[in-house]
């Protein structure tokens, strides 16, 4: 299993970060934070990263204010 943002999902062999996201119906775009396994994963990337079975992915929006 894979959590993505506290969602559970089911691993598949060769599944990417971008993969995981559309299974648990999120997305990420310019102005989101992504942190896999506790290490944030470069800004823009197209996140092709492949995960191993427990991996966990959080996603933080970046907020601004005035």
């Amino acid at each position: 299993m894979i959590r993505v943002n506290g969602r559970e999902i089911v691993y598949e062999k060769g599944m990417t970060v971008i993969d995981a996201l559309r299974a648990a119906e999120e997305s990420a775009d310019g102005l989101t934070l992504v942190i896999v396994n506790e290490k944030l994963l470069p800004y823009g990337q197209p996140y092709t990263e492949t995960l191993e079975d427990g991996s966990h992915i959080k996603l933080f929006p970046i907020v601004s204010g005035g």
